[in-house]
């Protein structure tokens, strides 16, 4: 049985979920959701027709295997302009800002967010997690 949300941090997070697929497995959509404090902000995505959510996938992956650190800020941003992350790794802990807005009412509504992740274990589960939720659905045996 395969992962149908993953969920970044634990109190303030982004999550990840409710994915729409064609008939032949691929991702076609899904809903970012951030949670703050006492603000909820939901967004629907549509994925890149031609690699669906596999940038987004590669961004966290990328993360986790230099969890060690590195220098700068690593950048990310959706196909349709509506989640930006920014990654920086503070050298005990990454701090992952992120924006999701509506990129064609960015002026009228946005919601800005920040999240600390431990670089090990946290950010290894988030990749593996949104690898398995991207992935084509398993078929049963004949």
């Amino acid at each position: 049985m395969g992962t149908d949300k993953v969920e970044v941090s634990r109190r303030d997070r982004l999550m990840f979920g409710d994915l729409q697929r064609s008939r032949d497995g691929q991702v076609l959509s899904m809903v970012v959701t951030a949670e703050l404090k006492d603000l909820t902000a939901r967004r629907g995505m549509v994925a890149h027709y031609g690699n669906g959510f596999a940038d987004l996938a590669g961004f966290f992956a990328d993360l986790a295997v230099n969890w060690r650190g590195w220098s700068g800020p690593k950048r990310y941003e959706s196909v349709e302009g509506d989640l930006l992350l920014e990654a920086a790794h503070t050298g005990s802990h990454v701090e992952l800002a992120f924006t999701l807005q509506d990129p064609s009412l960015h002026d009228i509504w946005s919601v800005r967010g920040k999240l600390t992740l431990d670089p090990g274990e946290e950010l290894t589960d988030v990749s593996e997690n949104l690898k398995e939720l991207f992935a084509p659905p398993q078929r049963p045996a004949p």
